[in-house]
């Protein structure tokens, strides 16, 4: 019976540590959830705001994107930390949390990569003529500046959830393409509930775990995914207007897609594939870039 739970090393099988953080982190998010909420109900009062119209603004359009961005960050941050001192014994550099001075390079050209591709991708579909972008005159600096900073939060909590934590709780069984296979599914399937998926939709998110598994292994930290993650998810909503993953968002521009099979249609771009095949050409760049990368090392090191 112990067998189940616990593998020949003595460790806790990486499905269950997997199931306890998944489960640790919507209770505490749950929690977290009412706390916020009875704040709310406090400071509506000493306002002298109703409870319910404080409640009703910070819980209607994107002020409810960058409440619950906040609340699930520091969800799954507390369940981390938890799992890591109690059941890994490990810290949070283990999996590949370093210091932001270390990683500093990758985050950046994590980044550049992410918003590169999403512009290759819109440029692509405009110039085929599926679809049209308008600019959107009532966008102001103070509105993106709250949508980078949630997508901070998506990109950072995801990262470390998916990359950090389940490839290092899977890599005890050895297999490191196995961790990145069954990460890059749970991943995708965190997807699942999304508004407006489209099968094709989690196919991409399933490629981009396992680009993103890709850049961490070879980087061994999780700034360039992190990076990526951020610039992706921003650009494609915060600046040319297209649907996340299915969350509708307003950007610099509007956008109005016309074919769904290259678009992605509502589920936005990532239901496309034109994002299927700029995902795959990432994969050759970065393996390029990797090697160039290493070469130069090993040079550095003569």
């Amino acid at each position: 019976m112990k067998k189940i739970f616990v593998n020949k090393n003595g460790q806790i099988r990486s499905g269950w540590k997997i199931a306890i953080l998944i489960a640790g982190t919507f209770v505490i998010t749950l929690l977290l959830s009412f706390l916020a909420f009875f704040i709310i109900g406090l400071i509506g009062g000493y306002l002298k705001y109703t409870a319910q119209k404080l409640y009703l603004l910070l819980m209607v359009g994107e002020e409810r994107f960058y409440l619950f961005s906040t609340i699930s960050f520091l969800s799954t941050l507390i369940m981390i930390a938890l799992m890591l001192k109690f059941i890994d014994r490990k810290k949070f550099k283990d999996i590949g949390f370093t210091s932001l001075k270390d990683g500093y390079k990758n985050l950046i050209v994590g980044f550049l990569i992410g918003a590169f591709s999403i512009a290759i991708i819109v440029l692509i579909l405009y110039v085929a003529g599926t679809v049209k972008i308008e600019k959107n005159s009532s966008i102001n600096a103070y509105y993106l500046l709250w949508g980078m900073y949630a997508f901070i939060l998506v990109g950072l909590e995801e990262e470390l959830m998916s990359r950090g934590y389940f490839i290092s709780a899977l890599n005890q069984m050895g297999k490191p393409w196995l961790s990145v296979l069954i990460s890059s599914i749970i991943f995708s399937l965190m997807h699942i509930l999304n508004p407006n998926i489209v099968f094709l939709g989690l196919l991409n998110i399933f490629l981009i775990g396992v680009l993103f598994s890709y850049m961490y292994l070879k980087t061994r930290n999780l700034w360039m995914p992190i990076g990526y993650h951020i610039s992706w998810n921003y650009f494609q909503g915060y600046i040319f207007g297209f649907n996340v993953s299915g969350n509708a968002t307003r950007g610099l521009y509007n956008a109005f897609p016309k074919d769904k099979l290259l678009s992605g249609g509502d589920f936005g771009l990532e239901g496309g594939i034109i994002a299927t095949l700029v995902i795959l050409i990432t994969f050759l760049i970065l393996y390029y870039y990797f090697e160039r990368y290493r070469k130069v090392q090993e040079v550095e090191l003569v």
